[in-house]
Order: C-alpha cells, then structure tokens, then sequence
C-alpha cells in the first residue's frame, strides 16, 4: 500500500488535482455607439468543481454554453473575471511570467482545431518537442528519445517528425496535438473536443 501523493518539495498533495470555485469569464463587446456603454458577455458565469487525482472529468453543454472558454481559463489562456483556479492545491489565478511557465510542466491542453492549434512553420517533431525545449525537461537526447516515442504513442511514424503540419491529414494533425499535450507528462490534461479532428 502507498501513501497519499507527494509534491516535489515532498509535502502531500491534496485528493483534487484541480479545484475551480466560482469561475467567472465575462467580455465586453465593441459599443454600438460613442454614449453607449460596452455590453458584455457572460461567456462563464459562476462554475465551480473538482477533479480527484486520477480522475477523468467531462462538462457537457450545448454549442455556446462556454465549455471552450472554462478550458481555457483553467489553462490560463482566457482572461479570468473572478474566481479561483487551483492546480495542486497552489492557486494558479495570479501567477505569470517565470512561475505561470513553471506550472504549464503539470499542465496541458489539447485543442478543438487542428487547423489552427499547430505553428505551420515548425516541423512536427519540432511542435511536439517545444514543450520539452521551453520548460528544459531533459538533455538534447532524451528529448529525441521522448518525441520519437510519443509520435509512436499516437499511431504516427517516428520519421514524420520531419514533415510539416500541412502535409497531414487532420486527424494526423490532432495526433500532433495529443503528442505535444502528452511531452512533459503533466498532471492535468484539458481536452476541448480532442476526437472531433480524428
């Protein structure tokens, strides 16, 4: 039998890995005149839940009702309005720069839209090697190691790393993205609609 799990500064960490209370995501429109005041989108409006370590959690809704828009703001890629985010048990809403870079190790995203989720100026063994390049997770080698084995991982071809985005198939693009989302090994990973390419 093991013990609860432990952080890396060795502290347990909580029974959820993601807690969000109160989620707020509002936008402001463009005004419809030069009196008139900025009307606003309640894109997300007051989510809260947890997910258990280990744990796979869905949120369902019609086209519209801000699945999209809570995945990104739990990834820290949508403007939070009010609430709180915590990964691990560390709230994630005020961090940026350095420490914002730190946590993306432990968590990724992969997107709804192949078509627009890739750089199509990088190769695809350099899209799913960024991750590993921009967090410093490993040498040169392991690095090569790690991608040739996540593009197997996904059904693709270790020696398609040198094509780019273009030349696949979406579905092969979204493998891309399930590759590049799976590089560091997060903790967390959010998926907005990952099949729909495949």
């Amino acid at each position: 039998m093991t013990g609860p799990a432990a952080s890396a500064a060795g502290n347990p960490l909580p029974d959820n890995l993601l807690e969000v209370r109160g989620l707020k995501v509002h936008f402001s429109l463009p005004r419809k005149g030069p009196f008139a005041p900025a009307p606003k989108v309640h894109a997300v409006d007051g989510v809260s839940f947890d997910t258990a370590r280990g744990a796979t959690l869905g949120l369902v809704g019609e086209s519209g009702s801000g699945k999209t828009t809570t995945a990104l703001a739990v990834m820290r890629l949508a403007p939070v309005t009010e609430g709180n985010i915590l990964l691990n048990g560390q709230e994630i809403g005020p961090l940026s720069g350095e420490a914002l870079r730190r946590q993306r190790r432990h968590m990724q995203i992969i997107f709804q839209d192949p078509y627009s989720s890739l750089n199509p100026r990088l190769r695809a063994g350099e899209i799913v090697r960024a991750p590993l390049d921009q967090l410093d997770v490993g040498d040169r080698e392991s690095r090569d190691d790690r991608v040739a084995e996540l593009f197997r991982l996904v059904g693709l071809r270790p020696e398609q790393q040198a094509l780019f985005p273009h030349q696949f198939s979406g579905g092969q693009r979204q493998r891309i993205g399930v590759a590049r989302a799976l590089a560091t090994q997060p903790d967390l990973i959010v998926c907005d609609e990952p099949v729909s390419a495949l």
